[in-house]
């Protein structure tokens, strides 16, 4: 049983606290979780259903505590609790809304390393730097757009505008593969959430009316475009509760602003504000160390009091050393005579944090040679080693066919006798017909040796049916309520067919997608093993035809299974895509496209409306299909054969991951793909895949269908920052940056290269700008719960060197 945490009388205030706006300043170490969770239980208990309360933190690692707080406190109602950071908050609405704003609804997320290796050929930029710099320019347009700049334009010809003459076409080219690839990066999640609100009144106001409650932590990390949308979300309720430390404020490089956020927030929610001051983390030394030198700031925002509980602790030793070497020799024979000092000392509750990566790589080789078990971030980068994104390539491509970065891992990893030049000269010639190098997936022998003959084929003497399902959710395994159909002869109606199911699950919030409530479908439906059979008699061996159909023939599978029908395994062709390949228009959503081709039917989210306007844009594509088949074919007969092979596995391994838990999946495609052999000799990287298929077996949330689940995890690898992982690794010391070290603690912490010149940095100092170094040290003096080093040295390759004059401002009665 757990036992009731005791909360003080500035911790409850926050607490019980519900309604309107709350601003709560919160150092670190002053119990900020535990209330957090607290408060959000109290809402629960005062009639806040716990579906329509959401919390927001700043990484996954924060998420993931929260959660498991409130799972132990409160286990019936923690599925129902929406906790997420800002990018999975906006994939998730993004995902939910895909068929409406025209994105792909199997859109994957690329991290920053995907993006990079789209860039980088496509700028021809020799150095790394200035390709990272160019993504960090687009990703600026995106961020910082105004509200007339946003846009649901999947090329953002406009946003671009400002770029000049040599980079604008790389921007926009980057952003048509993204799009052909169904891929959204970092920046686009905030872009076309706030264009999705701000464009789409009926969007808008079904998310101004999903929650009652908004929470958000780290608010000293927000910009403007996320703030938009949490206030959009928490505007009808005026619940909105932002909590942070200002002192805190260390992203204003990366375009956290947080005065202008607060603001904007008073004049929005008349926020109350609290105030949490009493430190339970650290020694009465550390904290006392760390609000001295907060006095330091310009301006100063929290108190930091010590709990009478804390232990009064050790000073602070500061040490500077003849150069940087002898520093790092120093910082490990402390590091050595700690471990020394206790049997059991875990090196991975000890830290060394500087101001920039050479530090870290400096100290992180001494560290080697003295054998302390170490790693760094740059070092350890879990999700962006060679071995574990080959894995996550495999299992990438079987959720998103049209992953072209993916399908080139795994045509290339392990080697399967086709180069980058083949895989180049595809794409090239394929350019102009809509062949894409992803269709060599598919498994052969294509109809009239044309990858896209079977549409071809079917339309002008087979038959299609055109579908399109309504759903109580968008993760796979959630229930269909309504499904439709057209079947085409010849390419001619000659049937339909059309059902509302009554015994689905609870519809939620998507009645205000599809507008159908359970007791409309109670009395209008049928039970689902009667509909799903009979749609699955209708269509038959027929080419399936829909918009986004490839969810909703996820969809149909899954609940066929759920009660107990085995579905065909059926062919299909995706409108979306075929609009993709064959039409330039601002957004591929069936909307946009039946009004730019002037279609007749109009959809509107009912099931047989939206088939009607599918079977109309079909007949539009085909004839475009047609034109280019013979070039389609040549391409398939010059490179097609070296590629069955893999498409008959790939086929067998999308047919498994509806079946079988992620976990095992990835096991089954190692052990099957020749992934084990490739890397059996390589100890470090066996040993990164057996860490990956633990996060799998951690991540899987077994309720969800296995399809579901995967895609899940397969968002979190790319969303999830090395930190969240990094203490995972065996009992290594971490040495990272202060920046780096934000939202972590430790037991032991050493911060180093504290000279003037590199912490504050000599540009800081040049230009008289200093506070963000101030408060940054502030974050690394208050990472320690018990012992606390400095350091830093005399000369450097740059000359003689001062001592940071930080140093000057910590009390000398606390160092020693």
């Amino acid at each position: 049983m757990n036992t009731p945490i005791s909360f003080n009388p500035e911790q409850q205030n926050v607490i019980e606290h519900i309604e309107g706006g709350l601003l709560v300043l919160a150092p670190v170490g002053t119990g900020k979780t535990s209330v957090l969770s607290e408060r959000v239980a109290k809402a629960i208990e005062q009639g806040i259903s716990p579906n329509r309360i959401l919390c927001l933190t700043f990484t996954n690692r924060a998420a993931k505590e929260m959660g498991d707080r409130l799972a132990q406190s409160l286990p019936h109602v923690r599925r129902q609790l929406t906790i997420k950071t800002f990018h999975g908050l906006c994939a998730w609405m993004l995902r939910i809304e895909a068929q409406s704003i025209g994105l792909p609804a199997d859109f994957v997320v690329y991290d920053d390393n995907d993006c990079f290796d789209i860039l980088k050929p496509l700028s021809r930029f020799e150095k790394d730097r200035d390709v990272w710099d160019l993504m960090g320019t687009i990703a600026d347009c995106k961020s910082k757009a105004h509200q007339e700049q946003l846009s649901l334009e999947l090329t953002l010809s406009d946003l671009f505008t400002s770029l000049d003459d040599r980079i604008r076409p790389i921007a926009l080219k980057y952003q048509k593969t993204l799009s052909n690839r169904h891929a959204l990066d970092f920046a686009d999640l905030i872009f076309y959430t706030r264009s999705m609100l701000h464009r789409m009144p009926a969007v808008a106001e079904r998310w101004a009316n999903r929650f009652n409650l908004v929470q958000v932590d780290e608010v000293q990390d927000t910009h403007m475009g996320e703030y938009e949308i949490v206030s959009h979300l928490a505007h009808k309720s005026g619940n909105l509760a932002l909590i942070g430390d200002l002192d805190q404020t260390i992203y204003a490089w990366r375009g956290s602003e947080p005065a202008v956020v607060l603001e904007r927030f008073e004049v929005e929610f008349s926020p109350t504000a609290y105030s949490l001051s009493l430190n339970y983390r650290a020694t009465q030394t550390l904290l006392q160390a760390a609000s001295a030198f907060a006095d330091e700031f310009e301006e100063r925002h929290t108190c930091i009091e010590p709990s009478p509980t804390c232990a009064i602790g050790e000073k602070i030793m500061v040490h500077t050393a003849a150069d940087e070497t002898q520093e790092a020799e120093w910082i490990a024979r402390q590091v050595a005579t700690l471990a020394g000092n206790y049997p059991d000392f875990r090196y991975n509750r000890l830290a060394v944090l500087t101001r920039t990566h050479a530090r870290a790589q400096c100290i992180a080789s001494i560290f080697a040679k003295a054998d302390i078990p170490c790693v760094t971030v740059e070092k350890y980068q879990f999700f962006m080693r060679k071995e574990v994104k080959d894995v996550l390539a495999y299992l990438r491509f079987i959720t998103n066919p049209f992953d072209a970065g993916a399908f080139k891992r795994l045509v290339t990893t392990p080697s399967r006798e086709i180069g980058l030049t083949t895989l180049r000269s595809i794409y090239t010639e394929g350019q102009p017909c809509g062949f894409r190098v992803t269709d060599l997936a598919i498994p052969q022998p294509f109809v009239n040796d044309d990858p896209l003959g079977d549409v071809i084929e079917a339309f002008l003497h087979g038959t299609i049916v055109v579908f399109d399902v309504e759903t109580t959710g968008t993760a796979i395994g959630s229930d269909i309520v309504e499904i439709a159909a057209v079947k085409l002869v010849n390419g001619q109606p000659t049937d339909q067919f059309h059902a509302y199911i009554s015994d689905a699950a609870d519809v939620g919030d998507s009645e205000q997608i599809h507008g159908y409530n359970n007791n409309f479908l109670t009395q209008n439906g049928q039970p689902a093993r009667a509909v799903l059979e009979s749609f699955c008699q209708f269509a038959g061996e027929s080419l399936l035809v829909g918009h986004n159909v490839g969810f909703d023939i996820k969809m149909v599978i899954a609940h066929a299974q759920k009660v107990g029908i085995q579905a065909p395994i059926w062919q299909w062709a995706d409108t979306w895509n075929l609009a993709n390949r064959f039409l330039q228009v601002e957004s591929y959503s069936l909307e946009n496209l039946a009004s730019q081709l002037n279609l007749a039917s109009t959809p509107n989210h009912h099931a047989m409306d939206d088939v009607s306007t599918t079977v109309q844009l079909l007949g539009h594509l085909v004839p475009l299909i047609q034109e280019t088949a013979g070039d389609r074919v040549a391409i398939y007969y010059k490179y097609g054969e070296k590629f069955a092979p893999l498409a008959d596995e790939i086929s067998h391994w999308k047919a498994l991951s509806q079946t079988i838990r992620p976990a095992e999946l990835l096991i089954h495609i190692l052990n099957t793909s020749g992934l084990a052999r490739l890397y059996m000799e390589e100890p470090d990287r066996v040993q990164h895949i057996k860490q990956l298929v633990d996060i799998f077996r951690t991540q899987d949330d077994t309720a969800l269908h296995p399809d579901t689940a995967l895609r899940s995890i397969l968002e979190f690898t790319a969303l999830a920052k090395n930190l969240d992982h990094i203490s995972e690794q065996d009992n290594q010391a971490v040495i990272i940056t202060a920046h780096q070290s934000k939202g972590l603690e430790f037991d032991y912490v050493f911060i180093a290269g504290m000279s003037d010149g590199e912490f504050p940095g000599f540009y800081s100092i040049k230009n008289g700008d200093i506070e963000e170094e101030k408060r940054l040290f502030y974050v690394a003096l208050t990472r320690a719960k018990k012992r606390l080093h400095i350091s830093g040295f005399e000369e450097n390759s740059w000359g003689i060197q001062s001592p940071s004059q930080f140093l000057a401002a910590l009390p000398p009665e606390l160092v020693e």
